[in-house]
């Protein structure tokens, strides 16, 4: 009879158990995929160094909302860079938390215009030349932050015409 007992015990701990688990798993994936994105946006594309007037820069924004109480885990931002269709380079930003409410992300891109094609440097240098920023969010999901059973990708691409602005 106290067999009987134990094992009805062992049962039910085991079903509380895999309850608490599944509860505890839901809740992560519901914060991580309340994750917004608010706004994303170019701020500009300024000459790195007077001196070196081959050498640019591009400053992008992008603001994340948490509308969760609990701080956010992101393994990375990753994002590509464009001009004229043109790859520049890409970039991220490791290993991160997001917390609760709106906060803003400022990513700065290096570049050399020596790598652009005749016509997208002019476009670029006197002009207005179109720049396009594409990239992913990712959020891990870990189990008690021992291993990650899934990643949930946010896209976005960023695109402005820009002009370089002299320092």
């Amino acid at each position: 009879m106290l067999k009987k007992i134990f094992k009805k015990i062992k049962i039910y701990s085991t079903i509380v158990l895999i309850i608490g688990v599944a509860i505890y798993l839901a809740f992560v994936y519901n914060a991580a995929k309340s994750i917004k994105i608010v706004d994303k946006r170019i701020g500009g594309v300024n000459l790195k160094n007077p001196l070196m007037p081959d050498e640019y820069e591009v400053k992008f924004i992008i603001v994340l909302k948490n509308p969760k109480n609990t701080e956010i885990e992101v393994d990375y931002i990753s994002y590509k860079v464009y001009i004229e269709d043109e790859y520049l380079g890409e970039g991220e930003k490791p290993h991160f938390f997001i917390e609760h409410g709106i906060k803003n992300y400022t990513f700065v891109f290096s570049f050399s215009i020596y790598n652009l094609t005749s016509s997208a440097k002019e476009l670029l240098i006197n002009g207005e030349a179109n720049m396009t920023i594409k990239g992913e969010i990712m959020i891990p999901l870990k189990f008690l932050s021992l291993f990650t059973w899934k990643y949930i990708k946010i896209p976005y691409t960023i695109h402005r015409k820009v002009a370089t602005q002299q320092i």
